[in-house]
């Protein structure tokens, strides 16, 4: 009898001993299914507007500083050079501040064989710590290199006259044309203030006689000059004014687009 009840209590204590391991282990296992759940959670959550922006925001603040203009390049562009070895671009203090900016021409890749690459202008404002700022990415103001009609590459130069940022252009055939615009930095961006327009027939004159239109956006003052029809080598001039309008900013500048001014 003695030996039947220390059977009985010895297998009473067994199967509690594996029903405590049980409970144990079936609470680990839902803790861990429950860590797992969260980890899983937190890694899927889907990215919200705010946050999209912020990121895009973060990337356009990037792009816009550098060391040097070559961080302005995207991908796929590079600066132009018209003359192999001399990339397009000019230095000179363009906000008064007293340190060195620069502007700059880049090309793109074309889309089809037919088509010649983009261009943009840009402009970058020098630091006092030697960086630079991008002030402005002009994309519509450098013609391409098939827009000059049977005359090579219309696009001449960019330069720098008193502060202000001058761009040239030259094409055509028989008949000529020619465009020089004068884009000035003011009221913290920039805008078209002057501009020089002409054509003449090189049959029978020169770009020293041709009809050209010379404007100051500034003040409104038209000076135009007219080739003599009885003695094409020599011209006449006539000054007026048409009053003033809104000045154009370069972004919405378009290259020989009669809604320049």
């Amino acid at each position: 009898m003695l030996k039947t009840i220390l059977v009985l209590l010895c297998f009473g204590l067994l199967t509690g001993c594996t029903t405590n391991s049980s409970s144990h282990t079936s609470n680990d296992i839902a803790k861990t299914k429950t860590n797992t759940v969260i980890t899983t959670e937190v890694a899927s959550t889907p990215m919200t507007k705010e946050s999209i922006n912020d990121r895009q925001k973060n990337k356009t603040i990037s792009s816009e500083e550098g060391k040097d203009i070559s961080s302005f390049v995207p991908d796929g562009w590079h600066i132009l050079e018209r003359v192999k070895g001399k990339p397009e671009k000019i230095e000179g203090d363009l906000n008064k501040d007293g340190i060195n900016d620069i502007a700059f021409v880049i090309e793109g890749i074309s889309k089809t064989k037919e088509e010649a690459p983009p261009r943009v202008l840009l402009i970058a404002f020098g630091t006092k710590d030697h960086t630079y700022i991008l002030s402005v990415k002009a994309e519509h103001a450098i013609l391409r290199s098939d827009e000059g009609g049977v005359w090579p590459d219309p696009f001449t130069k960019i330069s720098i006259d008193r502060g202000s940022i001058i761009i040239d252009f030259y094409g055509g055939s028989n008949y000529r044309w020619y465009g020089k615009y004068r884009f000035r930095y003011q009221d913290n961006d920039w805008y078209l203030i002057g501009a020089t327009i002409g054509s003449y027939f090189t049959g029978t004159t020169t770009q020293e006689n041709a009809d050209e239109d010379d404007y100051n956006l500034l003040t409104g003052d038209i000076i135009t000059r007219k080739t003599d029809e009885k003695d094409r080598n020599s011209s006449h001039t006539t000054k007026g004014n048409r009053g003033k309008k809104a000045l154009l900013k370069l972004t919405d500048f378009i290259a020989n687009s009669e809604n320049n001014f």
